[in-house]
């Protein structure tokens, strides 16, 4: 028996490999401990929080077999002094540790301010500026609860949502039919509770019926607008080499302009377009933008569109000339100074300016033949001619040759439109063709033009939101339509704008009378404009000045959020 035992005892080892001695667990706790700890301080540069306990009046860790951790009222007494001054007491110790387990990163940063590293104030507002390094002179974002009017035509308008647009460019029957119907005739998109109209009422016939606007003439074989960034080519258009056709052209197009004026004098088209060659005529009826009488705005001119006008005997002014220079922000001198480019190589002023030139000259040459001094003649000196060619340069083609024309001396105008041979190009695909005519209400010849709409997605630097793009001659009521529009089914979005360049001084024009009427008066004749009362106010708001307005009088990015309006002239 003993042998059998002393074999079993020989063939197995004293103990199990799988089996740990207490010793040995303790040990391994203990190791795995000290590293966590390490890691702890070398990660946060500080120790951990203890859960302290009086015992007999004194702090001591609550678990006594738990790792012995850094006591924090040892911490160094010049770091409490430049933290929060002589007050080392046990909140702000704990404060400081606190605030260093929360965010480790922020207290190795030397730019920091110390005052604010307590606990106390890391979610006050002043922190919060520090954090996001924010500069507190930078200029505030100031909103509105209203979308001012920018008379400048747009081309292209963006809205952009993280939320889905209740707008969708695949149009129902009912709601293009209902959209059409509500725009030829008029009628608000909103039906009342009594009225017993079946028109369709959802947001996509609203957007449709926004998306529309009467035009002519309609050639869609041709670029009709906008005419600035139009090439210059050599081969002339069909209308410039038949005259037959051009003549039958601009008889048809010299009856809408006069229906168009016609339906401004008696207030019941606000206000419309003629787009030129060379030139954007902006006219307003009695009433819009805070002016009692019929007025019209020309940009840009040049010193021979201006003397003809003189010799029309059209009495106008030049507001800006008058006042200095307009002042411009970077990107507007950026895409006035293209546009200006442009416009220079297709001027006939220069031929002009050499004959004049060759004229003076031989009068010139021919007094001194007789023995008159030319002395006598100030206005054949060369040098001063010179210097008012070249201060007519510096004018023309740019913001301060705007032109303003008010009362009964827009018929006259209208007259200089039908007759001069400015308003029409004799070269290039649109020779014979006369300028394009935008109005937002129906008149003699007009055709009716839908806007190009267009839905996506936009993905900027991982930001994914839902856009909706309208391209076209976009008017200013159709901006203030729209953003209402959107305003209603979504609380915050954003619209990109894209104007065309040489129609941005309409917006900057203010003009200031002494016995203007009351808005009342100007809405109330307006009722039969066809555009909402809302819209009526918006239009009959004095335009303010540079200097009185703290939003830019133009914008090319709105935002909306809170039911408030914020915009800038400056694409973001």
């Amino acid at each position: 028996m003993s042998k059998i035992l002393t074999m079993s005892a020989e063939s197995y080892p004293a103990a199990s490999p799988g089996w740990i001695r207490p010793g040995d667990v303790m040990r391994v706790r203990k190791l795995k401990a000290k590293s966590r700890a390490l890691q702890a301080r070398m990660k946060s540069s500080a120790a951990p929080l203890q859960i302290l306990a009086p015992v007999n009046g004194q702090y001591s860790a609550a678990n006594s077999h738990s790792l012995k951790r850094r006591n924090p009222f040892r911490c160094s007494p010049n770091k409490i002094l430049r933290v929060h001054g002589e007050d080392n007491d046990l909140e702000a110790t704990s404060d400081i540790t606190l605030f260093q387990l929360l965010n480790p990163a922020a207290v190795n940063t030397k730019d920091r301010v110390p005052q604010t590293f307590s606990f106390s104030n890391l979610f006050s507002k002043e922190f919060g500026a520090e954090a996001t390094g924010e500069d507190k002179d930078s200029p505030r974002v100031t909103w509105t609860d209203k979308l001012v009017v920018d008379w400048s035509l747009k081309t292209r308008i963006r809205f952009k949502s993280h939320k889905s647009l209740p707008w969708k460019h695949n149009f129902k029957t009912s709601e293009e039919a209902s959209g059409t119907t509500g725009f030829v005739r008029c009628l608000s998109s909103v039906s009342d509770e009594n009225d017993d109209r079946t028109l369709d009422t959802s947001a996509n016939a609203q957007f449709y019926q926004c998306c529309l606007v009467w035009q002519h003439p309609n050639l869609p074989w041709l670029q009709l607008f906008p005419r600035d960034n139009i090439k210059l080519t050599s081969q002339t258009g069909l209308f410039g080499t038949d005259q037959k056709l051009a003549e039958s052209l601009h008889s048809e197009w010299s009856e809408s302009l006069r229906s168009l004026h016609q339906l401004l004098r008696v207030r019941q088209c606000p206000y419309f377009y003629v787009c030129g060659p060379t030139f954007t005529c902006l006219f307003r009826a009695a009433g819009v933008a805070g002016i009692s009488q019929a007025h019209a705005l020309i940009t840009p001119t040049t010193r021979g569109f201006r003397e003809a006008m003189k010799q029309e005997d059209i009495e106008f002014e030049m507001p800006f000339q008058n006042s200095g220079p307009v002042k411009t922000n970077a990107s507007y001198s950026e895409d006035m100074d293209k546009d200006v480019e442009d416009r220079q190589k297709g001027l006939q002023e220069e031929d002009e300016d050499e004959e004049e030139e060759e004229e003076r000259e031989e009068a010139t040459s021919w007094l001194e033949n007789l023995g008159v001094e030319t002395s006598q003649f100030p206005n054949l000196n060369p040098n001063r001619v010179k210097l008012e060619r070249d201060k007519y340069k510096n004018v023309d083609n740019t913001p301060s040759s705007l032109v303003y024309v008010e009362g009964m001396e827009t018929q006259g105008l209208i007259n200089f439109l039908l007759n001069s041979k400015s308003c029409v190009s004799t070269t290039g695909s649109l020779a014979g063709v006369p300028p394009t005519l935008l109005a937002p209400v129906a008149f003699q010849g007009a055709t009716l033009t839908t806007l190009k709409a267009k839905g996506g997605v936009v993905r900027q630097d991982g930001d994914v939101q839902n856009s909706m793009e309208v391209s076209g001659p976009v008017l200013p009521h159709t901006v203030q339509q729209l953003t209402s529009l959107l305003s209603m089914a979504v609380d915050n979005f954003s619209v990109s704008l894209h104007s065309v360049p040489s129609t941005l001084p309409f917006s900057q024009h203010s003009h200031h009378e002494t016995m203007a009427a009351p808005q009342a008066f100007a809405q109330e004749g307006l009722v039969d404009c066809g555009l909402s009362a809302t819209v009526r106010h918006l239009i009959c708001v004095p335009h303010k000045s540079e200097g009185e307005s703290k939003l830019p009088l133009t914008y090319k990015e709105i935002t909306f959020k809170e039911n408030k309006f914020s915009w800038t002239d400056r694409l973001q």
